[in-house]
């Protein structure tokens, strides 16, 4: 839920932010901000999504993800995917119809691992 900032008023960030503003000549500070959330927006995507046999529903909970600067620094991968829904209906409705599609697919991976399964236990390799 929501965006993870970090605290504005931790010594240590705000160290960084003032090295960052001198490196680059600025007092604006925010993009440097809005990309220490990002990464741990970021880091939580990923950690969802492990092969790429792997899939995954990440609801991301706050209207600002709707922002261009936000959107911008999302993985391509996510950003191309992105849905904007309108309602909690809407969204919830995607996210059937997303693991709906998924089915049977995941029914093949199942039989998959099944059987390798299966192998291992009788000696094969």
């Amino acid at each position: 839920m929501g965006l993870p900032y970090p605290n504005a008023k931790d010594p240590v960030l705000i160290e960084k932010l003032a090295y960052a503003a001198h490196k680059r000549k600025t007092s604006n500070t925010s993009e440097f901000y809005d990309t220490l959330c990002m990464k741990a927006v970021n880091q939580s995507i990923g950690r969802s999504i492990r092969h790429a046999a792997d899939y995954a529903t990440i609801v991301l909970v706050d209207k600002r993800y709707k922002r261009p600067a936000i959107v911008s620094k999302l993985p391509g991968w996510i950003s191309k995917q992105l849905v904007i829904a309108k309602s909690f209906g809407e969204g919830f409705s995607n996210i059937a119809s997303f693991f709906r599609a998924k089915k049977p697919n995941q029914i093949e991976l199942e039989k998959q691992r099944f059987m390798r399964a299966q192998e291992k236990l009788s000696g094969g390799s």
